[in-house]
């Protein structure tokens, strides 16, 4: 499901998740969704991937 989202809602979810202090204790689970976003950013369109790339460093 996490892969089907838009490389922006996976960022989105991935700072939400680091700000949550209920789930950003369970480390493997963010590096699991670290991952899986890196691994749908190297299989994205270059437009998708520009898109990633202009958005805001403090959520990242």
């Amino acid at each position: 499901m996490f892969r089907q989202l838009p490389l922006r809602a996976q960022r989105t979810f991935i700072a939400a998740s680091r700000a949550n202090c209920e789930v950003s204790s369970d480390l493997q689970s963010l590096e699991q969704l670290e991952a899986i976003h890196c691994e749908c950013l190297a299989q994205a369109t270059p437009e998708q991937r520009a898109q990633d790339e202009h958005w805001p460093a403090d959520l990242s």
